[in-house]
Protein backbone atom coordinates (compact mmCIF):
# COMPACT_ATOMS: atom_id res chain seq x y z
CA UNK A 1 0.00 0.00 0.00
CA UNK A 2 1.43 3.55 -0.51
CA UNK A 3 2.27 5.75 2.01
CA UNK A 4 2.44 9.38 1.51
CA UNK A 5 3.73 12.43 2.97
CA UNK A 6 3.58 16.18 2.24
CA UNK A 7 6.66 18.38 2.63
CA UNK A 8 6.74 22.27 3.17
CA UNK A 9 10.19 24.26 1.88
CA UNK A 10 11.32 26.77 3.98
CA UNK A 11 13.11 30.15 3.32
CA UNK A 12 15.39 30.60 0.15
CA UNK A 13 12.77 28.55 -1.91
CA UNK A 14 11.41 32.19 -2.66
CA UNK A 15 11.08 33.36 -6.67
CA UNK A 16 9.53 36.31 -8.25
CA UNK A 17 5.93 34.91 -9.53
CA UNK A 18 5.27 32.26 -7.26
CA UNK A 19 2.09 31.35 -6.97
CA UNK A 20 1.08 33.10 -9.99
CA UNK A 21 -0.49 30.07 -11.90
CA UNK A 22 -2.09 29.12 -8.87
CA UNK A 23 -3.97 32.39 -9.02
CA UNK A 24 -4.40 32.76 -12.30
CA UNK A 25 -6.06 28.96 -12.80
CA UNK A 26 -7.87 28.71 -9.09
CA UNK A 27 -10.52 30.58 -6.91
CA UNK A 28 -9.19 29.61 -3.74
CA UNK A 29 -5.66 30.91 -4.33
CA UNK A 30 -6.97 34.39 -5.09
CA UNK A 31 -9.09 33.92 -1.43
CA UNK A 32 -6.03 32.82 0.04
CA UNK A 33 -3.92 35.61 -1.32
CA UNK A 34 -6.60 38.33 0.11
CA UNK A 35 -6.68 36.34 3.53
CA UNK A 36 -2.74 36.68 3.63
CA UNK A 37 -2.72 40.52 2.89
CA UNK A 38 -5.58 41.44 5.08
CA UNK A 39 -4.15 39.46 8.39
CA UNK A 40 -0.63 41.32 7.85
CA UNK A 41 -2.16 44.56 6.14
CA UNK A 42 0.14 43.97 3.28
CA UNK A 43 -0.23 42.95 -0.24
CA UNK A 44 1.19 39.73 -0.59
CA UNK A 45 -0.28 38.86 -4.13
CA UNK A 46 1.84 41.73 -5.32
CA UNK A 47 5.37 40.91 -3.06
CA UNK A 48 5.33 37.58 -4.41
CA UNK A 49 4.37 38.68 -8.22
CA UNK A 50 6.10 41.90 -8.56
CA UNK A 51 8.37 43.08 -5.70
CA UNK A 52 12.45 43.19 -6.07
CA UNK A 53 14.14 40.20 -5.63
CA UNK A 54 15.70 41.96 -2.00
CA UNK A 55 12.26 42.85 -0.71
CA UNK A 56 10.93 39.74 -1.51
CA UNK A 57 14.10 37.74 0.46
CA UNK A 58 13.60 39.96 3.44
CA UNK A 59 13.19 37.50 6.55
CA UNK A 60 9.92 39.24 7.59
CA UNK A 61 8.15 39.16 4.16
CA UNK A 62 9.69 35.55 2.65
CA UNK A 63 8.14 33.69 5.59
CA UNK A 64 4.12 34.94 5.33
CA UNK A 65 4.60 35.16 1.28
CA UNK A 66 5.87 31.32 1.36
CA UNK A 67 3.68 30.12 3.72
CA UNK A 68 0.50 31.02 1.73
CA UNK A 69 1.75 29.60 -1.45
CA UNK A 70 2.69 26.73 0.12
CA UNK A 71 -0.92 26.43 1.93
CA UNK A 72 -2.69 27.39 -1.57
CA UNK A 73 -0.50 24.30 -3.48
CA UNK A 74 -1.72 21.68 -0.66
CA UNK A 75 -5.80 23.04 -1.08
CA UNK A 76 -5.45 23.03 -5.11
CA UNK A 77 -3.78 19.62 -4.34
CA UNK A 78 -6.61 18.53 -1.93
CA UNK A 79 -9.40 20.15 -4.55
CA UNK A 80 -8.04 18.42 -7.40
CA UNK A 81 -7.06 15.58 -6.56
CA UNK A 82 -7.84 14.75 -2.90
CA UNK A 83 -5.18 12.17 -1.28
CA UNK A 84 -4.71 12.23 2.57
CA UNK A 85 -1.12 11.74 3.74
CA UNK A 86 0.19 9.58 6.28
CA UNK A 87 2.79 12.25 7.34
CA UNK A 88 3.73 15.82 6.96
CA UNK A 89 6.99 17.46 7.32
CA UNK A 90 8.09 21.26 6.90
CA UNK A 91 11.91 22.67 6.37
CA UNK A 92 11.75 25.00 9.58
CA UNK A 93 9.43 27.88 8.09
CA UNK A 94 7.50 24.91 6.49
CA UNK A 95 6.33 23.60 9.70
CA UNK A 96 3.99 26.34 10.21
CA UNK A 97 2.72 25.40 6.46
CA UNK A 98 2.16 22.09 7.96
CA UNK A 99 0.52 22.74 10.93
CA UNK A 100 -1.74 24.79 8.50
CA UNK A 101 -2.38 22.25 6.47
CA UNK A 102 -2.83 19.32 9.33
CA UNK A 103 -5.33 21.62 11.07
CA UNK A 104 -3.29 22.84 14.12
CA UNK A 105 -3.30 26.36 12.92
CA UNK A 106 -5.68 28.19 10.73
CA UNK A 107 -4.36 30.47 8.42
CA UNK A 108 -4.17 33.79 9.18
CA UNK A 109 -2.99 33.29 12.46
CA UNK A 110 0.00 31.66 10.85
CA UNK A 111 0.50 34.19 8.69
CA UNK A 112 -0.10 36.54 11.21
CA UNK A 113 2.42 34.52 13.29
CA UNK A 114 5.37 34.22 10.65
CA UNK A 115 5.29 37.80 10.04
CA UNK A 116 6.19 38.46 13.63
CA UNK A 117 8.71 35.45 13.72
CA UNK A 118 10.28 37.15 10.50
CA UNK A 119 10.44 40.89 12.31
CA UNK A 120 12.14 39.10 15.13
CA UNK A 121 14.65 37.22 13.40
CA UNK A 122 15.51 39.99 10.91
CA UNK A 123 15.81 42.31 14.00
CA UNK A 124 18.00 39.66 16.11
CA UNK A 125 21.29 40.77 14.41
CA UNK A 126 20.90 44.37 14.58
CA UNK A 127 25.01 45.38 13.99
CA UNK A 128 25.20 41.94 11.56
CA UNK A 129 27.63 40.15 13.32
CA UNK A 130 26.23 36.63 12.33
CA UNK A 131 26.15 34.90 9.07
CA UNK A 132 25.18 31.24 7.73
CA UNK A 133 27.09 29.06 5.42
CA UNK A 134 25.84 25.60 3.56
CA UNK A 135 29.24 22.99 4.12
CA UNK A 136 28.95 19.78 1.88
CA UNK A 137 30.84 16.71 1.45
CA UNK A 138 31.42 16.46 5.20
CA UNK A 139 29.73 14.05 6.96
CA UNK A 140 28.01 15.58 10.21
CA UNK A 141 30.04 14.51 13.25
CA UNK A 142 33.56 15.81 12.05
CA UNK A 143 31.59 19.50 10.95
CA UNK A 144 29.96 19.21 14.74
CA UNK A 145 33.07 18.60 16.35
CA UNK A 146 34.78 21.12 14.49
CA UNK A 147 31.89 23.95 15.98
CA UNK A 148 31.76 22.45 19.05
CA UNK A 149 36.04 23.31 19.33
CA UNK A 150 35.47 26.64 17.42
CA UNK A 151 32.41 27.89 19.47
CA UNK A 152 32.78 29.91 22.65
CA UNK A 153 29.79 32.31 24.26
CA UNK A 154 31.10 35.48 22.36
CA UNK A 155 31.43 33.97 19.18
CA UNK A 156 29.32 31.04 19.16
CA UNK A 157 29.10 28.62 15.80
CA UNK A 158 27.04 25.49 15.14
CA UNK A 159 24.78 23.19 12.97
CA UNK A 160 21.98 25.07 11.88
CA UNK A 161 20.61 22.56 9.77
CA UNK A 162 21.51 18.73 8.55
CA UNK A 163 19.74 18.45 5.44
CA UNK A 164 21.32 15.39 4.18
CA UNK A 165 24.03 13.23 5.07
CA UNK A 166 26.79 14.98 3.59
CA UNK A 167 24.74 18.76 2.89
CA UNK A 168 24.70 20.73 6.42
CA UNK A 169 24.52 24.59 7.14
CA UNK A 170 26.51 26.20 10.09
CA UNK A 171 25.08 29.42 11.98
CA UNK A 172 26.35 31.79 14.35
CA UNK A 173 29.12 35.07 14.63
CA UNK A 174 30.99 35.60 11.40
CA UNK A 175 34.24 35.38 12.50
CA UNK A 176 33.53 31.62 14.10
CA UNK A 177 31.62 30.46 11.16
CA UNK A 178 35.07 31.43 9.03
CA UNK A 179 37.12 29.54 11.11
CA UNK A 180 34.76 26.40 11.19
CA UNK A 181 35.07 26.68 7.27
CA UNK A 182 38.86 26.87 6.70
CA UNK A 183 39.39 24.36 9.29
CA UNK A 184 36.15 22.00 7.12
CA UNK A 185 37.82 22.62 3.91
CA UNK A 186 41.62 21.05 5.08
CA UNK A 187 39.55 17.85 5.40
CA UNK A 188 37.94 18.46 1.85
CA UNK A 189 34.32 20.33 2.61
CA UNK A 190 33.64 23.12 -0.14
CA UNK A 191 31.21 26.17 1.28
CA UNK A 192 28.66 28.57 -0.18
CA UNK A 193 27.29 31.61 1.87
CA UNK A 194 24.18 32.19 2.49
CA UNK A 195 22.04 35.29 1.60
CA UNK A 196 20.38 35.86 4.82
CA UNK A 197 19.44 38.68 7.29
CA UNK A 198 20.79 37.18 10.57
CA UNK A 199 21.99 34.06 12.05
CA UNK A 200 19.21 31.79 12.38
CA UNK A 201 18.74 28.33 14.30
CA UNK A 202 22.02 29.83 16.62
CA UNK A 203 22.29 30.67 19.89
CA UNK A 204 22.33 34.47 18.65
CA UNK A 205 18.55 33.38 18.00
CA UNK A 206 17.93 33.49 21.72
CA UNK A 207 16.88 37.00 22.60
CA UNK A 208 14.62 36.49 19.48
CA UNK A 209 13.38 32.97 21.02
CA UNK A 210 12.45 34.57 23.81
CA UNK A 211 10.41 37.57 23.06
CA UNK A 212 8.76 35.22 20.16
CA UNK A 213 7.41 32.69 22.96
CA UNK A 214 4.77 35.92 24.22
CA UNK A 215 3.50 35.71 20.40
CA UNK A 216 3.45 32.59 20.98
CA UNK A 217 1.27 32.45 23.58
CA UNK A 218 -0.89 34.40 21.57
CA UNK A 219 -2.58 31.99 18.94
CA UNK A 220 -4.57 28.43 19.62
CA UNK A 221 -3.06 24.88 18.50
CA UNK A 222 -5.88 22.70 17.50
CA UNK A 223 -4.87 18.34 17.31
CA UNK A 224 -3.34 17.99 14.30
CA UNK A 225 -5.40 15.55 11.35
CA UNK A 226 -1.97 14.00 10.73
CA UNK A 227 1.29 13.14 12.29
CA UNK A 228 4.29 16.31 11.94
CA UNK A 229 7.31 16.43 12.38
CA UNK A 230 8.75 18.33 14.63
CA UNK A 231 11.95 20.08 13.48
CA UNK A 232 13.59 19.76 17.38
CA UNK A 233 12.93 15.98 17.55
CA UNK A 234 12.80 14.79 14.04
CA UNK A 235 9.15 12.69 15.37
CA UNK A 236 6.18 13.48 15.10
CA UNK A 237 4.74 15.52 17.94
CA UNK A 238 3.73 13.32 20.64
CA UNK A 239 1.78 15.54 22.72
CA UNK A 240 -0.33 18.45 21.10
CA UNK A 241 0.55 21.17 24.24
CA UNK A 242 4.25 20.72 23.23
CA UNK A 243 3.52 22.38 19.80
CA UNK A 244 4.51 25.63 21.19
CA UNK A 245 7.32 24.97 23.27
CA UNK A 246 8.66 23.26 20.09
CA UNK A 247 8.68 26.19 17.86
CA UNK A 248 10.11 28.61 20.27
CA UNK A 249 13.06 25.97 20.57
CA UNK A 250 13.16 25.73 16.94
CA UNK A 251 14.83 29.07 16.79
CA UNK A 252 17.85 28.44 18.63
CA UNK A 253 18.21 24.79 17.54
CA UNK A 254 19.29 22.58 14.38
CA UNK A 255 16.40 21.69 11.69
CA UNK A 256 17.61 17.79 11.95
CA UNK A 257 15.78 17.57 7.84
CA UNK A 258 17.64 14.69 7.36
CA UNK A 259 16.91 12.99 10.23
CA UNK A 260 13.12 13.64 9.67
CA UNK A 261 13.87 11.82 5.95
CA UNK A 262 14.98 8.78 8.07
CA UNK A 263 11.74 8.64 9.77
CA UNK A 264 9.52 8.83 6.64
CA UNK A 265 11.63 6.24 5.15
CA UNK A 266 11.82 4.12 8.45
CA UNK A 267 7.94 4.07 8.26
CA UNK A 268 7.11 2.86 5.09
CA UNK A 269 6.83 6.37 3.53
CA UNK A 270 6.04 5.62 -0.42
CA UNK A 271 5.40 8.97 -2.09
CA UNK A 272 6.20 12.25 -0.96
CA UNK A 273 5.26 15.47 -2.47
CA UNK A 274 6.85 19.08 -1.35
CA UNK A 275 4.02 21.88 -1.41
CA UNK A 276 5.29 24.88 -2.60
CA UNK A 277 7.73 27.40 -4.55
CA UNK A 278 10.88 25.33 -6.10
CA UNK A 279 11.58 22.10 -5.83
CA UNK A 280 14.43 21.73 -2.64
CA UNK A 281 13.14 19.12 -0.39
CA UNK A 282 12.71 16.77 -3.11
CA UNK A 283 16.50 17.48 -4.00
CA UNK A 284 17.62 16.78 -1.04
CA UNK A 285 15.28 13.78 -0.48
CA UNK A 286 16.94 12.30 -3.83
CA UNK A 287 20.39 12.60 -1.90
CA UNK A 288 19.57 10.83 1.19
CA UNK A 289 17.50 7.55 -0.65
CA UNK A 290 16.48 6.35 -3.99
CA UNK A 291 13.42 4.42 -2.11
CA UNK A 292 10.66 7.22 -2.11
CA UNK A 293 9.27 8.67 -4.93
CA UNK A 294 9.59 12.43 -4.60
CA UNK A 295 7.11 15.17 -6.35
CA UNK A 296 6.71 18.71 -6.22
CA UNK A 297 3.52 20.54 -6.78
CA UNK A 298 4.90 25.00 -7.03
CA UNK A 299 2.70 25.50 -10.13
CA UNK A 300 -0.59 24.35 -12.00
CA UNK A 301 1.29 22.22 -14.52
CA UNK A 302 2.77 20.19 -12.04
CA UNK A 303 -0.68 18.61 -11.67
CA UNK A 304 -0.85 16.80 -14.98
CA UNK A 305 1.53 14.50 -13.46
CA UNK A 306 0.46 14.14 -10.07
CA UNK A 307 -3.51 13.29 -11.19
CA UNK A 308 -1.82 10.48 -13.47
CA UNK A 309 -2.39 7.78 -10.87
CA UNK A 310 -2.02 5.12 -12.69
CA UNK A 311 2.35 6.08 -13.60
CA UNK A 312 2.72 7.60 -10.22
CA UNK A 313 1.76 3.53 -9.13
CA UNK A 314 3.93 2.49 -11.22
CA UNK A 315 7.12 4.55 -9.83
CA UNK A 316 6.19 3.41 -6.70
CA UNK A 317 5.70 -0.29 -7.44
CA UNK A 318 9.64 0.14 -9.54
CA UNK A 319 11.24 1.60 -6.42
CA UNK A 320 9.68 -1.01 -4.03
CA UNK A 321 11.15 -3.72 -6.37
CA UNK A 322 14.35 -2.32 -6.06
CA UNK A 323 13.83 -1.89 -2.43
CA UNK A 324 12.58 -5.79 -1.75
CA UNK A 325 15.93 -6.87 -3.73
CA UNK A 326 17.97 -5.51 -1.29
CA UNK A 327 15.79 -5.84 1.18
CA UNK A 328 15.47 -10.05 0.56
CA UNK A 329 19.49 -10.36 0.22
CA UNK A 330 20.45 -8.16 3.54
CA UNK A 331 17.29 -10.32 5.65
CA UNK A 332 19.82 -13.08 4.88
CA UNK A 333 23.06 -11.91 5.19
CA UNK A 334 22.28 -9.17 8.62
CA UNK A 335 23.84 -9.50 11.27
CA UNK A 336 21.87 -11.16 14.17
CA UNK A 337 21.44 -8.96 16.86
CA UNK A 338 19.61 -10.91 19.38
CA UNK A 339 21.14 -12.67 21.81
CA UNK A 340 18.37 -15.10 22.69
CA UNK A 341 18.89 -17.44 20.22
CA UNK A 342 15.89 -20.14 21.20
CA UNK A 343 13.56 -16.82 20.39
CA UNK A 344 15.10 -15.33 17.39
CA UNK A 345 14.99 -19.32 15.78
CA UNK A 346 11.05 -19.60 17.01
CA UNK A 347 10.45 -15.73 15.20
CA UNK A 348 12.93 -16.12 12.02
CA UNK A 349 12.61 -19.57 10.97
CA UNK A 350 8.94 -19.75 9.58
CA UNK A 351 9.43 -15.74 8.28
CA UNK A 352 12.48 -17.33 6.09
CA UNK A 353 10.07 -20.27 5.22
CA UNK A 354 7.15 -17.81 3.54
CA UNK A 355 10.20 -15.54 2.12
CA UNK A 356 11.84 -17.75 0.43
CA UNK A 357 8.94 -18.96 -2.25
CA UNK A 358 8.35 -15.50 -2.99
CA UNK A 359 12.39 -14.36 -3.49
CA UNK A 360 12.86 -17.35 -6.11
CA UNK A 361 9.95 -15.69 -8.28
CA UNK A 362 11.38 -12.46 -7.91
CA UNK A 363 15.08 -14.00 -9.31
CA UNK A 364 13.45 -15.58 -11.92
CA UNK A 365 11.32 -12.27 -13.13
CA UNK A 366 10.49 -9.33 -10.75
CA UNK A 367 7.49 -8.67 -12.80
CA UNK A 368 5.54 -11.99 -11.47
CA UNK A 369 5.04 -10.17 -8.36
CA UNK A 370 1.93 -8.94 -7.74
CA UNK A 371 1.53 -5.50 -5.38
CA UNK A 372 0.40 -7.89 -2.80
CA UNK A 373 2.82 -10.48 -3.01
CA UNK A 374 5.73 -7.32 -2.97
CA UNK A 375 4.21 -5.66 0.05
CA UNK A 376 3.92 -8.97 2.17
CA UNK A 377 7.81 -10.07 0.96
CA UNK A 378 8.70 -6.36 2.27
CA UNK A 379 6.82 -6.84 5.67
CA UNK A 380 8.42 -10.42 6.09
CA UNK A 381 11.78 -8.79 5.36
CA UNK A 382 10.67 -6.10 8.25
CA UNK A 383 9.81 -8.72 10.60
CA UNK A 384 12.83 -10.11 9.91
CA UNK A 385 14.79 -7.53 10.93
CA UNK A 386 13.00 -7.32 13.66
CA UNK A 387 13.83 -10.76 15.04
CA UNK A 388 17.41 -10.43 14.49
CA UNK A 389 16.83 -6.72 16.22
CA UNK A 390 18.35 -5.16 14.04
CA UNK A 391 19.60 -1.36 15.25
CA UNK A 392 18.03 1.35 13.31
CA UNK A 393 20.96 2.77 12.03
CA UNK A 394 21.64 -1.02 10.29
CA UNK A 395 18.24 -0.29 8.49
CA UNK A 396 18.82 2.65 7.68
CA UNK A 397 21.90 1.99 5.90
CA UNK A 398 19.99 -1.50 4.10
CA UNK A 399 16.84 1.60 3.12
CA UNK A 400 19.11 3.93 2.07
Amino acid sequence: MNSLAFLFPGQGSQFIGMGKSFWNDFALAKRLFEEASDAISMDVKKLCFDADMNELTRTMNAQPAILTVSVIAYQVYMQEIGVKPHFLAGHSLGEYSALVCAGALSFQDAVKLVRQRGVLMQDADPQQLGTMAAITQIHIQPLQELCAGISTADRPVGVACMNSDQQHVISGHRQAVEFVIKKAEELGAKHTYLNVSAPFHSSMMRSAAEQFQAALNQYTFQDAAWPIISNVTAVPYHNGHLVREHLRQHMTMPVRWAESMHYLLLHGVTEVIEMGPKNVLVSLLKKTTSHIAAYSLGQTTDLHLLSNSVERNKNVVHLRKKQLHKMMIQSIIARNYNKNASAYSNLATPLFAQLQPLKEKMERNENELSEEELEHSLHLCQLIFEAKQLPTWEQLRILK
